[in-house]
């Protein structure tokens, strides 16, 4: 198991992940990232941001991956 950490972001605000959590593989950290990215969208967008960042790190806290689910809203009138 390697530990991930998953540092949220809006355009607002930074979270960082300062405990990490342990995933078995890349795969597994990028299913938890997606499923956090919606959880918090689902909350979020439109009231609190437009875009909800989720970046996974490793324990050297280099970014392996990058999550956003964005809110995109364009008037035709």
């Amino acid at each position: 198991m390697r530990r991930f950490y998953f540092d949220v972001h809006t355009r607002a605000d930074i979270m960082p992940d300062l405990e990490g959590s342990y995933c078995a593989t890349l795969d597994a950290a990028e299913h938890e990232a997606t499923q956090t990215a919606v959880t918090l969208a689902r909350d979020w967008l439109p009231r609190r941001a437009r875009e909800v960042c989720v970046e996974v790190k490793d324990e050297q806290h280099r970014v392996l991956l990058t999550v956003t689910v964005a809110l995109t809203i364009e008037r035709l009138e």
